[in-house]
Order: structure tokens, then sequence, then C-alpha cells
């Protein structure tokens, strides 16, 4: 059941700009941008050109009124990084350089939350455990003060909007194949004290709205988990 009350947080919270240190806020206007986070990795930007699809669906399911393209946000520009309460990363480990981890770590305290979708191709992403734990290392390292944990089946992620069954991320497959090892990964939270400030998945949930091969649906029940990830991120 669509719950407006969300909605109408979501649209609330994302006309706000990410506050300072200081705890301010300015208002960036009623539209929001889906911001890809610029890293260092030719792969940063892959399947970008199909980003808008993720956005008119949006736009159909939900309220939030978001822009139809697709932004960059430059690790190592933090004013470019704050425009955005959301950053969608291919990937955090190949922003190596001190400046951009500072601006990543900053933009995470100033309330922006991080999702990290590993791209289902194995060229990309050639082992499931060695991403995460290079993932789960990069969060560490620039904000000690955070933890990464497996999000519990009953956690509110996978029902604050659609009902997402089984509580676990859509299966992951590549050219309509699917593999197995990836289905022990569920949803990993990167969390500071109660507050989720991002979510790690495996599930190459992009890999879907860019028209991957896959069994009919599988592109709307991983946008339907996306728009559940990024409502719960506004309501942070």
């Amino acid at each position: 059941m669509k719950a407006f009350i969300q909605l109408t947080l979501v649209l609330m919270l994302a006309g706000l700009a990410l506050g300072g240190s200081d705890g301010s806020k300015s208002l960036r206007g009623d539209r929001v941008g889906w911001a890809r986070l610029k890293t260092p990795s030719p792969w940063w930007q892959r399947h970008a050109e199909a980003d808008p699809t993720l956005m008119q669906f949006l736009r159909e399911q939900t309220t939030l009124n978001i822009d139809s393209i697709w932004y960059e946000a430059d690790a190592n520009n933090l004013a470019q990084l704050c425009r955005y309460p959301l950053l969608f990363a291919q990937d955090l480990h190949p922003i190596r350089d001190a400046r951009g981890q500072k601006n990543v770590a900053e933009f995470v305290r100033r309330g922006g939350f991080l999702l990290v979708d590993a791209c289902c191709n194995r060229n990309v992403t050639p082992d499931d455990d060695v991403f995460l734990r290079q993932q789960i290392e990069f969060i560490a390292a620039i904000l000690p003060e955070a933890r990464v944990v497996a999000l519990p089946k009953g956690h509110a992620v996978y029902r604050c909007h659609f009902q997402i069954s089984g509580g676990h991320p859509p299966h992951t497959y590549f050219n309509n194949v699917y593999d197995p090892a990836r289905f022990k990964h569920g949803l990993y939270g990167i969390m500071i004290g109660p507050r989720l400030a991002g979510v790690i998945t495996l599930s190459g949930l992009q890999c879907a709205w860019a028209k991957v091969p896959a069994p009919p649906y599988h592109d709307v029940t991983c946008m339907k988990m996306l728009v559940n990830i990024y409502i719960y991120a506004m309501m942070q």
C-alpha cells in the first residue's frame, strides 16, 4: 500500500540542499536530480544512458518531482556532491585520492545517502565477495564511525512503498542467466548510529533498467527495489 505521508516527506526533504557542518540548509527548489558518483573508474557511468527509464518509473509510481535526465557528481567536487540527497555509485573503491575520500565522507556526514550497486557483468564486478570487502574497507577508512551490516529481511526498506517479496533484493541475471552465487547477498546498510546512511547491493539493479536480458518483469522488480531505497533514504 502506497503511503501518502511518506511521499510527502520525500517531497519536503528532497526540496532541501544538504546542510553544512553547522546544520544549516538552503532550498534547492521542488525538483530532485538523479546523480551518479563520478570516480576514476572507467565504469562509473556504465548504463547511465538507461537512467531516464528509471526516472520515468519514479515519476509514474511516486509523486517525486525528479528530473528526467541524469547528472554527474565528481568525487573531487564537494559542492557538486551536495547538490543531491542521494548519489548512485558503481564502486567506491576506485576513489583513492585523499580529497575525493574526504569529500565523500563529508557528503555522508552532512546527511547524504550513498547507493552502491555492483554491475552484474563479470567484466565489471568479477568477484562479489571481493567487491563487497572493498566497499566495506573504503567506508571503514573514510567513516570510522560507520559500520556495514546485512539488513534483516524485515527491514522497512523492503516495504516502505512496494512490497518486495521475501525480504530480499531481486535476483541478478546476466544475459538471462541466473547466478545462484549472488543470491546469498541481500542488501547491506551503511549505518551511522541508528541512521541508514547508504545501501550496498550486489544485485545489479541498474542492469535491469538497462534491459540486460532477463525474465519478463525483472526490470520492473528491480526498479521497485530502487524506488524503495530512494524513498527510505529521503526519510532519514
